[in-house]
């Protein structure tokens, strides 16, 4: 592992292709053996990264059996990850699994035990919390610049009105989307607990989903962190901001959408007026994967960063932005707010 990362590919999708850009440009990864139920994806597959015949399966089994990799790259759809991520353990890989790790809490609680108790490291691809915005506004919470933060409002909407693979999805939004949103919420307040949270989901008229593709939300974290949350990709045009309220201060950043990180930023000191200001000169403008991927190899290698911690994406830390997600379909079910810590189904993400 510390000089070769060879990977087993599982499903070679959009997400597959843009981790191999980067992944490809390292010294320290290969790919081994792809698996696809398309033929014509194993023929890209075979093409694009020069592999033999023997290498290309249409089933999972015989690509595990084929013994030549020690990481598994899960890019299939979301109500395949249980199984083919088990199947991945059981047979010694560390699993990359594409978000969200499974559709359900209990299994992908159950995926994280397998793992650790085994000695393997379970990871989920959740990217976007490195993106050069998200570490400027993490960087500039922590330095006090807005004091104590009590307030957050987090809009992103898209124009999506294609649904190709999400039409049928139950949760299109919360699975594909908040889990994103989420988990960058929790980067830039990294010391905060979300307590609970109240979730409206609803199809506008003009939608294409069958799910609710947009979502109204308030969530409360610890330390009196309160936040107005909208998420959804039936929106007629990009919407995107971020605004911070501290006891200090206001800060707004706005953008195309997340993915995007060309980014505007305003700041308000107490009862003024909004003044540009550039928070993000000092990060490098870049993909979040190279440091995703700087920190999954480390993780592998070490079983830690350099900080002595898990990476947040580890399946342990990553319960948490499942917990939500599982407590927001839980609140758009039954109609009312949901605990988060201190519930003890989510216990094991908050031990």
């Amino acid at each position: 592992m510390e000089s070769a990362i060879r990977s087993l590919m599982v499903g070679m999708g959009g997400i597959s292709n843009a981790m191999f850009r980067h992944l490809q440009t390292t010294a320290w990864y290969s790919t081994a053996a792809v698996v696809d139920v398309r033929e014509e994806a194993l023929a890209r597959a075979q093409e694009q990264l020069g592999l033999p015949d023997e290498a290309l399966f249409t089933n999972l089994e015989d690509g595990l059996a084929y013994g030549r990799a020690n990481v598994a790259l899960i890019n299939t759809p979301s109500e395949m990850h249980y199984l083919q991520t088990r199947a991945a353990l059981e047979a010694g890989l560390h699993p990359l699994v594409a978000k969200p790790v499974t559709n359900n809490y209990e299994e992908a609680e159950s995926l994280v035990d397998l793992a650790e108790s085994r000695g393997l490291r379970l990871c989920v691809g959740q990217q976007m919390r490195y993106n050069r915005h998200y570490t400027a506004l993490r960087d500039y919470v922590a330095a006090g610049q807005l004091g104590q933060v009590e307030m957050m409002n987090f809009l992103s909407a898209k124009p999506r009105h294609k649904a190709l693979n999400l039409k049928g999805m139950d949760q299109p939004t919360l699975y594909e989307m908040s889990c994103h949103h989420f988990d960058s919420i929790l980067s830039i307040f990294p010391n905060h607990r979300p307590e609970w949270l109240m979730i409206d989901g609803f199809r506008p008229s003009w939608s294409v989903y069958d799910g609710p593709c947009s979502i109204n939300g308030l969530l409360r974290f610890s330390d009196g962190l309160h936040i107005l949350y909208h998420g959804g990709f039936s929106s007629q045009s990009d919407l995107y901001e971020v605004r911070l309220e501290g006891t200090k201060g206001a800060l707004r950043c706005r953008g195309l959408h997340m993915s995007n990180d060309a980014m505007h930023y305003d700041v308000a000191e107490r009862g003024g007026s909004f003044q540009e200001l550039t928070i993000d000169a000092h990060i490098p403008l870049q993909s979040p994967w190279p440091i995703f991927f700087e920190h999954w190899r480390r993780y592998l290698v070490h079983g830690k960063l350099a900080d002595g911690a898990q990476p947040p994406f580890s399946g342990r830390n990553n319960l948490k932005v499942f917990a939500m997600l599982s407590a927001g379909i839980d609140s758009i079910t039954h109609g009312h707010p949901v605990q988060v810590a201190g519930n003890p189904r989510y216990a094991g993400a908050f031990a």
